[in-house]
Order: structure tokens, then C-alpha cells, then sequence
């Protein structure tokens, strides 16, 4: 078994450098042999946190480990959410992009310190923006309070699965049970299909409302870059 190098079209326009997706495990000559190609160029991999030799042998070539990111199931239902929440409607859109664009401080993204705070917000904001424009997933849900979008749920569905791709709250609003609506209407939404979240085990706030909600840990992964060339 060996790894192998695949080019992510839309990481590359939205950093403005070449990136790549590091997939497999075993043999690292084929990562080697396409480093040496690239003048500059972000590398990525996701390895099961079982998988020590991968991690180690990743990092001989200089890949370092940002985040360990950690996955949960829904386990038992949860009460319909007190706060309203739908599908976004015309003229919510650039509010909700502005929550994208600021809400996040535990990405792989933000964890990783030479990819830089606003490169790391541009991320996010252009992922949500994918499905405001319905290119991606399945349709965006807001929530709303106040008479404003106070919140955003984006949802991927895949093999017969339900998966939060993104959650974030207005940051002056935490704490007020918006993502707890959030995943409410989620997990009502999509009844009858197994679903599950990821997220970053540096991110203790989310893990707390997860598990409050009845999602329980299913796996884990280490997330690892690799920045080579010229700096970010």
C-alpha cells in the first residue's frame, strides 16, 4: 500500500497556491517524489489516530500535526428547537457570510499558524458561500432571533448519512442555545438516516453542546499540513 497526492481545484483558487489531498497510508514515495515537483504548494492528510507509523512517517517529511479532529453520532433524538430556524430566504445572504467569516477560531484553518487568521476566516466564508449559491450540500439553515440571521447550519448528505459540514454562531450572540437550535432542526430534519458531526478537539465548546445534545464520540483522526516552499 502507498499513498497518493490528488489536487484540490477549490482549496487552490480560494488559498491562491497549489494544495493537495494526501490519501492512503504505507508507502510515502509517491508524496516524496511529488514534493520535489512543487515549487510551493500546501499539502493536507487526515490519518485515523490509530495509525501512529502514517503520522510518523508524514512527518519525516516535514508534515505537522494541527488538529485532531473527532467524530460524533446522534445517539437519541432531540426536543424541537424554540428558535426559529429554516432555509435561508433572499436578502439573508450577506449576513450570514459575515457570520462565516468571523465566527470561527478552531478550523485546521485557524489552528495552523502559517496559514494566517484572515486567510483562514476567507476559508470559511467561501465554503459557506458555496452553499448560498447551492453548489454545495444540501440547502443552508439559519437561525434567526432578534429579526436577524443569528446563526448557520450547512448540511452534506452521503451515503444514506446526514452530515453537519459547518455550524457557527453570531459571536455576539453565543451562549443563548442558537447552535442548540441549530442542530435540533438538523437532527429532525434528516429522521431516519444515521448523522454526525466532526469537529476539533481543541474545540471544548462545541464538544460540550454535542455530547449535552446526545451525539456520541464515534472516531478520531489527526489532521496534518504541509507547507512547502515559500512561506504563506
Amino acid at each position: 500500500m502507498s499513498f497518493s497526492v490528488h489536487y484540490d481545484e477549490w482549496l487552490t483558487e480560494v488559498m491562491r497556491r497549489h494544495v493537495f489531498r494526501v490519501q492512503g497510508s504505507g508507502d510515502i514515495a509517491p508524496i516524496e517524489a511529488h514534493v520535489r515537483d512543487q515549487s510551493r504548494a500546501f499539502y493536507f492528510a487526515k490519518v485515523a489516530t490509530d495509525r501512529i507509523s502514517d503520522v510518523q512517517a508524514l512527518a519525516s517529511l516535514g508534515f505537522v500535526v494541527v488538529d485532531t479532529n473527532v467524530t460524533f453520532e446522534l445517539a437519541h433524538e432531540i426536543p424541537p428547537p424554540t428558535i426559529d430556524v429554516g432555509e435561508i430566504q433572499p436578502g439573508e445572504e450577506d449576513a450570514t457570510l459575515a457570520i462565516a467569516a468571523t465566527a470561527f477560531r478552531y478550523s485546521r484553518f485557524h489552528l495552523d499558524p502559517l496559514v494566517g487568521l484572515d486567510l483562514a476566516h476567507h476559508v470559511k466564508r467561501e465554503w459557506i458561500a458555496n452553499y448560498v449559491k447551492r453548489v454545495r450540500g444540501e440547502p443552508l439553515l439559519v437561525a434567526r432571533t432578534g429579526g436577524r440571521v443569528a446563526g448557520f447550519l450547512a448540511t452534506i448528505v452521503a451515503h444514506g448519512t446526514a452530515v453537519i459540514d459547518l455550524v457557527a454562531v453570531a459571536t455576539d450572540v453565543n451562549g443563548r442555545g442558537i447552535g442548540s437550535a441549530l442542530c435540533a432542526d438538523f437532527a429532525h430534519r434528516y429522521r431516519g438516516m444515521p448523522r454526525i458531526v466532526g469537529t476539533q478537539i481543541a474545540n471544548v465548546p462545541s464538544i460540550r453542546l454535542y455530547t449535552k445534545l446526545g451525539f456520541a464520540f464515534s472516531k478520531s483522526a489527526y489532521v496534518l499540513h504541509l507547507h512547502h516552499g515559500a512561506a504563506s
